[in-house]
């Protein structure tokens, strides 16, 4: 099974935070034992480390043993892996030694939210990044000044990050196809039955607008110009105007196969956006009320009750 590479060994330090992904932390993990197995020496090592948890629970609750980032060692490679709760997390320990390690050559990156991590530090300030698409709004409200993108994974110079899950393994296939070659990253993806390696070149979210792209033109283009017009939402009566259709044609394309009208769809999407930031970010009601294209905190609570049953704030509490 010995690939016959030359590449120097290489060693990956986890970090979890707390509620971490276990997908996206198994998935990394697991590739980096297989090309082990199929070069044929211990090519890579690995360790999970915490700031100061010590035993570190996953969003599922499973738990995980992991030391101090004190007894992190000289890792080449380090992963913040976070999860459910990572816009929340601050820890100075951890803060003080990520800076300290990006000094040092040291390859630096996130899989699933622990972009937010690194972003709040200021170690995305010069490449693009990406997260899960869940949190994508969120992360592009708090840092607006990023270069945020929906791909699956970013990689530039010494700085990586990835969507999280199953697209960690994609990323670590990245990683072991530059340093063993695309032959052996393929017979780690047959491990998994994975037939496509992906890139950064694959968006990791598909839109409505792409879902229903086979069904009727018409309601492609107008679920992507909803989804592009959150903030400052079109009337309708242009809407119709600008995929060529009727008012009351593109209110029968909607009933037929959305099930509500343009209307009420358009509002849902408003009304998903606004709980996402109002579980990820702590931006008050009234500017989430404005960044989804409600007049007021009011005229959101009004409708967003009428959703959920529950008022915004009473929504963000639920959540924590």
């Amino acid at each position: 099974m010995n690939s016959g590479s030359s590449a120097p060994n290489k060693h990956f330090c986890f970090v979890l935070i707390p509620s971490f992904s276990l997908v996206a932390f198994s998935c990394a993990t697991d590739a980096l034992r297989a090309a082990n197995e199929f070069i044929g020496s211990k090519a890579y090592s690995w360790n999970a480390v915490s700031a100061g948890e010590n035993i570190t629970k996953s969003s599922s609750g499973f738990a995980i043993a992991a030391p101090d980032i004190s007894e992190a060692g000289e890792p080449d490679v380090i992963v913040i892996c976070g999860g459910d709760r990572s816009h929340e997390y601050r820890n100075q320990a951890l803060t003080n030694w990520l800076q300290a390690k990006s000094h040092q050559n040291c390859a630096i990156g996130s899989i699933s939210d622990g972009a937010f991590v690194l972003a709040d530090i200021g170690l995305f300030s010069k490449v693009p990044s990406t997260i899960h698409w869940r949190c994508f709004d969120a992360y592009r409200e708090r840092f607006p000044e990023l270069d945020i993108r929906p791909s699956i994974m970013e990689i530039s110079d010494n700085r990586f990050s990835c969507a999280g899950g199953t697209a960690s393994l994609d990323l670590m296939l990245h990683f072991i196809s530059a340093d063993h070659g695309a032959e052996t990253a393929s017979r780690v993806a047959d491990n998994y039955f994975l037939d496509i390696i992906r890139d950064t070149s694959k968006e990791q979210h598909l839109t409505n607008a792409y879902r229903v792209a086979g069904k009727n033109e018409h309601l492609a283009q107008a679920l992507l110009l909803m989804e592009n017009n959150l903030e400052a939402p079109l009337s309708i009566a242009g809407l119709s105007v600008a995929v060529g259709v009727s008012k009351r044609q593109l209110d029968r394309i909607f009933k037929r196969y959305v099930g509500s009208s343009p209307q009420a769809h358009y509002r849902e999407l408003r009304l998903a956006r606004a709980s996402g930031l109002l579980i990820q970010t702590g931006m008050g009601i009234t500017e989430i009320a404005l960044a989804c294209g409600f007049q007021s905190a009011s005229h959101l609570g009004k409708f967003f009750k009428q959703r959920f049953a529950v008022t915004p704030g009473e929504f963000r509490r639920n959540a924590g």
